[in-house]
């Protein structure tokens, strides 16, 4: 231990009070998992490391950023560990807590090695229980997993260049890749590395250190493949955040200050339940003046102190310039910067408020503790208070639904899909590309080891010629009317307050709806697919109507079909149209019956009878998909039907 200043707390006792925060820290991390929220981008990255775990495929990307551009596949490759032995939601998770809780282990150890034990124990406390860096550590999310590495580069830096043992500079750049390639929020402990470079040149091995930044390089070779192959390049991510260009502000300091105090944390509520949150919570005020004043001071003292040669001294210079980098890359005007940008600062702020704290705890040990005591059970108490209010209550635009609500559902549609003995599940909600769609991604997971399809009923209804499982969003569209018309049992499973339920149907192979009006025979077309009939149009209040067209699945393909709709007067003008995308061509299988429902604006005083020119093309080329006469001839892209 290279330390300043000795304590008067035996080792025992530094053991137990060190094992109680950890206790303290990894409750907070892993406990509850079924709290945590479980949405598109966790689930995509999920999706990827279960593939690989799976040895289904070996990614070389992550999902994309929120940019536009692939990320780096290091995240999906780290989520594969814990996948690999258990292959549940719930793996990944926990994982996650688990690497945040050994971060703050790593930050006790950094801080104890060079301003002693009372230090130490402060800044891993307030490390542990500080609500956003919780929060950043209960769920599946690349950004998570940067403290846990941030802590290894920082500690491998420190011996490195302050103790003057070379081989550490291996593993410090190791830790660097790692976390620049978890997320590109880590880049700036580039600029804090180079920084060190140059400050500690005459301690630094070049030769281990090249060996480093090979080893280093040799870690993003996979996604190097990737760019070159896929025709993706550095200019796309560059173009993408010149997009975002912004005036000079410092909202990257506002952003820190909330990361390292907890304060906004009512942010995860959302903009429609925040103020009925903070009518139950506790009045912080006096913590985050507290925590302030230990952590601006504490870097004060730091620069105060950083003028000498010692290892502490030393150390508080890695300390401000671990915190600086982020700050200073940020309120660059060319990035975009949002909250979990600044994770890389943990828990370099926890360890400069202990090293104040340590000094004034000479002064009054007792009434010290006390106050960083009291301060940490409001944090507690403040988290737990959210952690009730979000998981009961509907929280729009803030935190998800709870994650055991969710696979609660999935288990009640995988119980009655072995219970009927049907073949799938339609997974009905908002969106059928779990690429795009929040709705398919995220039970495309917790389904994955049931047999599926993805039916978006806001423009479909989808009913095979077996006995299926319908898995509804009942909010998500028109086409919910027609499975819970058609299907029987129904099994409802509730969400949080204000956010509706999950439905799960059992959809018999004879539960087909008939159209209003038949063609006979159905009319086929050059895709295979077979429009059957239609129902006639149903007018709405607000001027439009919602226009069914009945057709049987064709081949499946990887063609985008879409179908035209144009409604025409009696003069054979235009008078409206709306055109959609099918049910998709990949899904299709063999007497699959698919109701498309187009909603369009209905015209007032038109001359009558109306015409209906209904026909499918493909896109983005616009090829139509022309129907077969009697003969078996193509003769025509569209039905042309008259309404009254």
């Amino acid at each position: 231990m290279l330390t300043e200043k000795p304590t008067n707390l035996s080792r025992r006792g530094e053991t137990v009070l060190l094992l109680a925060i950890l206790l303290l820290a990894g409750t907070l991390r892993l406990g509850w998992p079924g709290l945590t929220e479980f949405k598109a981008d966790e689930a995509r990255l999920m999706a990827l490391a279960l593939d690989m775990a799976e040895g289904v495929s070996f990614p070389i990307r992550g999902i994309s950023s929120s940019v536009g551009f692939a990320n780096f596949p290091m995240s999906v490759w780290l989520y594969a560990l814990p996948l690999a032995l258990w292959r549940h939601v719930y793996a990944a998770t926990l994982f996650t807590g688990l690497l945040n809780t050994l971060a703050v282990l790593g930050c006790y150890w950094l801080a104890r090695r060079y301003w002693g034990v009372e230090a130490a124990l402060a800044a891993a406390l307030m490390f542990a229980v500080s609500p956003w860096a919780v929060h950043h550590s209960r769920k599946i999310w690349a950004q998570n997993l940067l403290p846990f590495f941030v802590v290894g580069w920082g500690i491998s830096g420190a011996l490195a260049f302050i103790e003057r043992r070379p081989k550490f500079i291996i593993v410090h750049l190791l830790c660097l890749a790692v976390a620049v390639q978890a997320h590109l929020a880590g880049i700036a402990l580039l600029l804090a590395t180079m920084l060190f470079l140059v400050i500690f040149r005459r301690r630094v091995n070049w030769r281990l250190a090249g060996l480093g930044a090979a080893l280093a390089a040799l870690t993003a070779l996979p996604f190097a493949y990737y760019l070159t192959t896929s025709g993706e390049s550095v200019t796309a991510v560059l173009s993408g955040t010149g997009a975002a260009a912004r005036p000079f502000t410092f909202t990257a300091f506002r952003y820190a200050w909330l990361l390292i105090s907890g304060q906004e944390i009512h942010a995860l509520t959302g903009p429609e339940a925040f103020a009925a949150f903070l009518e139950t919570a506790p009045e912080m005020t006096a913590v985050y003046l507290l925590w302030g004043a230990l952590i601006l001071g504490g870097f004060g003292w730091l620069g105060w102190r950083g003028r000498g040669h010692s290892p502490a001294a030393e150390a508080g210079i890695l300390l401000w310039v671990w915190t600086v980098a982020p700050l200073i890359l940020f309120t660059w005007p060319r990035l975009p910067v949002v909250l979990h940008y600044l994770l890389p600062i943990y828990p370099a702020p926890y360890i400069a408020a202990g090293v104040l704290f340590s000094r004034l705890a000479r002064i009054g040990r007792a009434i010290s503790w006390a106050a960083l005591g009291a301060s940490a059970l409001a944090q507690v108490w403040l988290w737990g208070r959210l952690l009730v209010f979000v998981s009961g209550q509907a929280t729009p635009g803030g935190v998800g639904p709870p994650l055991a609500r969710q696979l609660a559902a999935a288990a009640q549609a995988k119980q009655m899909l072995a219970e009927t003995g049907a073949a799938e599940i339609l997974i009905a909600g908002a969106g059928d590309a779990p690429q795009v769609d929040a709705f398919p991604a995220v039970y495309s997971v917790l389904l994955r080891d049931a047999p599926h399809r993805f039916v978006d009923v806001r423009q479909s209804a989808v009913f095979p010629a077996t006995a299926a499982v319908v898995f509804l969003d009942p909010a998500a569209g028109e086409g919910t009317a027609l499975y819970q018309a058609a299907a029987s049992p129904v099994e409802t499973i509730p969400l949080r307050r204000g956010e509706g339920s999950l439905q799960v149907l059992a959809l018999a192979a004879t539960a087909v709806p008939t159209p209003a009006f038949t063609f006979d025979p159905p009319r086929i077309l050059t895709n295979w697919a077979a429009f059957w009939g239609y129902d006639a149009p149903i007018l709405h209040e607000d001027g439009t109507a919602t226009w069914r067209v009945y057709w049987y699945a064709g081949e499946p393909s990887l063609a985008d079909y879409h179908l035209f709709n144009h409604l025409l007067n009696a003069d054979g003008d235009l008078v409206s149209q709306k055109d959609t995308a099918v049910f998709p061509a990949r899904q299709w299988q063999a007497k699959d019956v698919v109701v498309s429902m187009v909603e369009l604006d209905w015209p007032v005083g038109e001359k009558r009878p109306f015409t209906m020119r209904t026909g499918m093309y493909s896109y983005p080329d616009l090829t139509p998909a022309l129907i077969f006469d009697v003969a078996g001839n193509p003769y025509t892209d569209a039905l042309e039907i008259t309404l009254p």
